[in-house]
């Protein structure tokens, strides 16, 4: 498969995770609106669908991590000696930073299924 052709399927995959992104943002205005039933009524069933649907975003959200890790992977692993010492320094950096990013996606969820008391409040900032 030609260069081009890899970069157009990996703009393909990622367009599709553009989509993904957007179910993410719809599940967690839902999400909030739960947690606010939780606050106001004092609802132990809106605090456990909330907890819930938190490990659903963060767990979808990690799945997209892991997708980002990989690539930065293969491509700071696919460098090669005539790659000139900028290009090389960008793909070690995205690396650095998609590792960092699924160690924080690992954490959250992490946090998502064990915090049962809501005493974090999570975000993906």
């Amino acid at each position: 498969m030609t260069e081009t052709n890899e970069i157009l399927k990996k703009i393909n995959i990622e367009n599709n995770i553009w989509i993904i992104y957007l179910i993410i943002i719809g599940l967690s205005f839902y999400s909030n609106a739960i947690e606010k039933n939780y606050y106001i009524y004092n609802d132990l069933c809106a605090k456990e669908k909330y907890r819930i649907l938190n490990i659903i975003i963060f767990s979808i959200a990690l799945v997209v991590y892991c997708y980002f890790f990989k690539d930065s992977y293969d491509s700071v692993k696919n460098i090669n000696i005539f790659d000139n010492k900028k290009k090389k320094t960008f793909k070690e950096l995205s690396f650095l930073a998609s590792t960092l990013i699924l160690i924080s996606g690992v954490i959250l969820l992490y946090i998502a299924i064990f915090d049962t008391n809501l005493d974090t409040e999570l975000a993906f900032s």
